[in-house]
């Protein structure tokens, strides 16, 4: 998420929330997406899903997202603590969006989201989202600070008056993202909207229209609480948060499975207490696996002490339930001052052979977003080659990795260097069997051009397999690398088990 690379939406129907206060209807996208599926061929392996009440939104705008964006950190800190209070006061938490669709389902008997039910509660729910939004926005330009840094943003002469309500201080938060080109405020509105109601904002932009036709999405949940909120807790606790998105899954019927989020700083303090929410996460229908996150402040392996502790024993579970993992692996997004370098080649060099040598089982692995072998950062020209290298290591035998939010394809004029790029890193290695789609939805939305990731995608990898000379390459790309990594139609992985639920 770097300024010199990543470019925020401008414009309020390109974000998470389709509807605009003022009338706009989003189309409930009945036709297509709402079959039960067990044999997926098209794969996203990284989106999110969640809203404001599961994340510690004041730590992540002060301590994450600031420090990608220098800029706008005065204005960051302005509205993050007011913004946390409000959505955790009004947007619905996870057990209440459980109960909310369990009335749904229980009043109908509806088995998926393809009901009728749902297209009537989809519109009325993400209307009361943008309303919330709206109203934030109304009570947050009410102040005079605020107003005086969106002014100096936007090197602006012009004080804004206080808007008067809802539609214009939306007018007004348009007005700040397109002339700053970062769109923090776009980027907040899907903290107000229902989880299933982001779900299917991604189904209808990348599996009802464009080349993309995404068959399954993996969504990554994040437990931040220890490393940004010093243990306190987000509204929706990570037991509500799994069981909601579990029922997300089921209505979803296999076009959605789900990774329980793991933070080893919570079991190091609370005896395991994040493990212990990953193995009840995956008794649910729909949880495959388990994400973490590095740049949180900790090592995959080589921290010492209590760390390593939790994180040998996270990892021996997984080997034993034959779970998938990914991880957050490009360097950004770190909470500390410096180089982002948590998420380094060294640190998974040193959790792969620990595991293998301990366990004799290579780690089922995904490193997210690749090192970022598209971008411009010093890590982008060493990162991916070392993660290649690691793959081809008997303790790497499993080790995959994502192309998520390489929004540099969004640029044709980027086109020949991706290419180029890409196809040198795929010659005579295992890469080709390994690299996967994602696009990091709702991550995603933070780019203007967001809907045409998948579509680019598709013309890109077709070129990149012409040059590389890997046969088959786009296929494995967009599904059959992702199916072999999740162990899909593997009877003993736990992705195996579960989707054969469906």
């Amino acid at each position: 998420m770097k300024q010199t690379r990543r470019v925020f939406c401008n414009s309020l129907a390109l974000t998470g929330l389709a509807v605009a206060v003022g009338g706009h209807r989003h189309a409930w996208a009945a036709a297509c997406g709402n079959s039960r599926i067990t044999q997926p061929r098209r794969i996203d392996a990284h989106v999110h899903l969640f809203n404001g009440t599961d994340l510690q939104i004041s730590g992540f705008l002060k301590e994450s997202v600031a420090l990608e964006y220098p800029k706008f950190k005065i204005l960051l800190n302005l509205i993050a603590g007011p913004l946390q209070t409000f959505v955790w006061a009004v947007s619905p938490t996870a057990k209440a969006e459980l109960d909310h669709l369990t009335r749904l389902t229980s009043r109908t008997k509806a088995r998926s989201f393809g009901d009728a039910t749902f297209e009537s509660a989809l519109v009325e729910d993400q209307e009361k989202a943008a309303t919330d939004y709206a109203e934030f926005l109304r009570k947050i330009f009410q102040r005079d600070d605020v107003r005086a840094e969106v002014s100096q943003l936007m090197n602006s002469v012009t004080r804004f008056a206080a808007p008067k309500d809802g539609a214009s201080a939306v007018e007004l938060a348009e007005q700040v993202d397109r002339s700053t080109g970062v769109s923090l405020f776009g980027f907040i509105k899907p903290f107000f909207a229902y989880r299933y109601a982001n779900y299917q904002q991604a189904v209808d932009r990348f599996t009802c229209h464009g080349a993309g036709q995404v068959d399954t999405f993996l969504t990554l949940m994040v437990d931040f609480d220890e490393p940004l909120a010093h243990g306190k807790r987000t509204k929706s606790p990570i037991s509500d948060q799994t069981a909601v998105m579990s029922k997300i899954c089921q209505l979803a019927q296999g076009r959605l499975l789900a990774l329980a989020p793991y933070c080893p700083f919570k079991d190091a303090k609370h005896n395991g207490a994040s493990l212990k929410n990953v193995l009840e996460a995956w008794k649910r229908p729909g949880f495959v696996g388990a994400k973490m996150y590095p740049p949180m402040g900790f090592k995959p392996y080589g921290n010492g002490g209590s760390l390593d502790a939790a994180l040998d024993s996270f990892y021996r579970t997984c080997i034993k339930q034959d779970a998938a993992v990914l991880a957050h692996a490009e360097s950004s997004l770190c909470i500390h001052e410096g180089p982002c370098t948590d998420p380094r080649p060294d640190g998974w060099a040193k959790a792969l052979d620990h595991v293998y040598q301990e366990t004799g089982k290579p780690l089922r692995v995904s490193l997210g977003h690749f090192g970022e072998p598209l971008g411009k950062a010093d890590a982008s020209k060493v990162w991916p080659e070392a993660f290649v290298t690691l793959m081809g290591q008997p303790s790497g035998a499993q080790l995959y990795a994502d192309l998520s939010y390489a929004s540099e394809i969004l640029d044709s004029r980027n086109d020949q260097q991706a290419i180029v790029r890409l196809s040198g890193l795929l010659k005579g290695n295992v890469l080709p069997q390994r690299l996967m789609y994602g696009s990091d939805w709702i991550m995603l939305g933070l780019e203007a051009r967001w809907p045409d990731y998948a579509d680019r995608m598709q013309a890109i990898i077709p070129q990149v397999e012409t040059a590389s000379g890997v046969n088959g390459l786009a296929d494995r790309f967009f599904g059959g690398n992702a199916r072999d990594w999740l162990g899909i139609g593997q009877p003993a992985s736990l992705a195996g088990k579960k989707i054969a639920e469906f």
